[in-house]
């Protein structure tokens, strides 16, 4: 006996029907939450890149205070949030320990609220991997039952009595692996890119702290005052 997707739909019981438009509504959940996330990150990724190569072209020319100006420009840019913030400690903080240990921080503070922000759907793409196939081993096993139900009413056995239960197991038990599979690929890339976008953000940090430190060292630098010393033939010399 043969089915075609048709009618294989139209012989599924309640519960197994339940379980193919549970299985395809997780899947489209799923894969327009991966959409979503990859534009999201996509779109950020280029105004970050936008945006460092603007604020290190001015930072080189003029400071990295005028080059924090920049950040003004990309509302949505996280990278530039960071660097503001950074920036305003740095000019704010009169104690170089201070500075230094409310920098610290406060990066850490941006870089986990950014990567909590970032990481929105991805427990939704991780639920659906891993949950997917047991929902479809639920209607295997539905299918299972009917097959016997079957088997039991008709009061013989061959394969054309049991056909239409094996039939909803097996397509419950291939849909449930095909939802999962794509979840888990989706998961795994996008947790890569955003562990990229992450360590980006801390080599920012990094990079604007070494930048307003190096400047903080150089300024203390030229304010030594010079001492005056005696020389061994009586005259002085500064220093």
């Amino acid at each position: 006996m043969q089915f075609s997707a048709i009618e294989l739909w139209q012989e599924m019981g309640f519960l197994a029907k339940s379980v193919v438009v549970l299985l395809l509504g997780m899947s489209l959940l799923s894969f327009s939450t991966a959409v979503e996330q990859w534009l999201f990150l996509s779109r950020t990724t280029r105004e970050s890149a936008r945006f460092l190569r603007a604020w290190r072209e001015r930072m080189v020319t003029q400071g990295y205070a005028a080059a924090a100006v920049i950040a003004a420009q990309y509302p949505r840019c996280v990278i530039a949030q960071v660097v503001t913030i950074g920036t305003r400690i740095f000019l704010s903080a009169p104690d170089a320990s201070q500075r230094s240990e409310v920098y610290d921080r406060a990066m850490r503070r941006e870089i986990v609220t950014a990567g909590s922000t970032i990481r929105r759907g991805l427990g939704l793409l991780a639920t659906v991997g891993s949950t997917a196939p047991f929902v479809g081993l639920f209607g295997t096993v539905i299918g299972i039952v009917n097959a016997f139900q079957s088997m039991a009413a008709s009061g013989q056995g061959g394969l054309g009595v049991v056909s239409r239960g094996i039939a909803e197991a097996l397509v419950t038990t291939a849909l449930g692996i095909g939802v999962a599979i794509p979840a888990v690929w989706l998961f795994n890339f996008l947790t890569q890119r955003i562990a990229r976008f992450l360590n980006e953000m801390e080599c920012v940090a990094e990079e604007l702290a070494v930048v307003a430190l190096g400047n903080a060292q150089r300024d203390a630098e030229s304010l030594v005052v010079p001492t005056r010393k005696e020389g061994s033939d009586g005259n002085a010399t500064w220093r």
